[in-house]
């Protein structure tokens, strides 16, 4: 035994297998770097005592602080993550905009009725989360790893990004991960109104960038397709462009693993928002706090709304690398099941300002 258990600062066996234990249970509640910091300090600790019975009694009390510290910091997070804005945040003012879009205009009904709707000032970020950003989180707070129910889609290999993809916009993630991300970094899921302000601005525009369509201002199919494609009218068209015909044969030449085309963030500088918001047009499709019910317009208050207060399924926008140009719209309305993880959805976070 003594020849597998060394103990070069310890003075005893017993002593050496109550540090042992002591660091394995450390290891199990909290991320490996923070529990090596912590075995570091209540070791140095404990040497300053010269019995085996004070260096232990010293490892348990210093041992209960530290946990006792890290709950804390969990349950309130430094204030340079969770109450200042960060630097990659737009500050959307107070005021109103006008959202949705007229009876009568090329909008779909669920963008029906257009509204003056006024939100409160607010923080969203520049850009989506990408692959990176979405590790750390995935390592320091346990969480799963991205993935999709086809491999071919699968971005992620033992427990992180593959190669080449850190500064793509995280996919395979379902609304509860969008959720938990924000949560975790101090922020939280920006509303619909929220977001439809941030991409659109005051003036009513009908694209991020303004008026007129460009295919290549944004990651949608008709920028891979490299001429304009308005709408996929059924599933059959959806089918004959990305399952078997041009899409596919693009995404098997050009995509990562021969299958997602999502590009870096930020690829597209011609196409921010009035408040400096980047692919609010296309790459990845993104989750928001609400609830979708396509006839809420009809019914929603005027001021910050928060979307229905039930509903079965939630809402996303911006329309992602797949979709046709009818998707890239700002007043545009999609949905998906919470627990779906598309390989054309990701997210971004806001955050209140006080």
């Amino acid at each position: 035994m003594s020849a597998v258990l060394t103990k070069p600062e310890w003075t005893s066996q017993l002593d050496f297998l109550y540090h042992e234990l002591l660091k394995r249970t450390l290891r199990e509640i909290v991320s490996p770097n923070r529990s090596s910091l912590m075995i570091s300090s209540i070791t140095s600790v404990s040497l300053n005592f010269k019995s085996l019975e004070s260096r232990q009694l010293s490892i348990v009390l210093v041992a209960l602080a530290s946990c006792l510290l890290l709950i804390l910091t969990i349950g309130h997070p430094p204030v340079a993550i969770s109450a200042l804005p960060s630097d990659d945040m737009a500050l959307v003012p107070a005021g109103e905009f006008l959202m949705g879009n007229p009876a009568g205009s090329d909008g779909l009904p669920d963008e029906q009725p257009q509204r003056l709707v006024y939100t409160g000032a607010f923080r969203i970020d520049r850009y989506e989360i990408t692959h990176d950003a979405y590790a750390r989180f995935v390592q320091m707070a346990r969480h799963r790893a991205p993935a999709n129910s086809n491999p071919a889609a699968t971005l992620w290999e033992s427990n992180a990004p593959i190669s080449g993809i850190g500064t793509h916009p995280v996919i395979n993630v379902s609304w509860d991960d969008a959720v938990a991300y924000c949560t975790w970094i101090g922020k939280r899921l920006p509303t619909e109104a929220e977001w439809e302000k941030a991409a659109r601005g005051t003036d009513g525009r009908r694209y991020p960038w303004g008026n007129e369509w460009d295919f290549m201002k944004a990651n949608s199919a008709s920028y891979w397709a490299g001429r304009t494609i308005d709408d996929f009218e059924s599933g059959t068209s959806w089918d004959a462009f990305w399952i078997k015909g041009e899409g596919a044969k693009i995404s098997k030449e050009k995509g990562i693993k021969g299958e997602v085309l999502t590009t870096p963030v930020g690829t597209f500088p011609g196409a921010v928002s009035p408040y400096g918001l980047y692919d609010m047009a296309g790459n990845v499709a993104e989750w928001v706090q609400d609830w979708y019910n396509p006839n809420y317009y009809k019914e929603a208050p005027l001021s910050d709304p928060q979307g229905p207060l039930r509903g079965a399924i939630k809402a996303m926008r911006g329309g992602s690398w797949l979709k046709p140009a009818i998707s890239l719209r700002t007043s545009d309305r999609d949905w998906g099941l919470m627990d779906s993880r598309p390989s054309g959805t990701g997210f971004r976070c806001a955050q209140d300002v006080h």
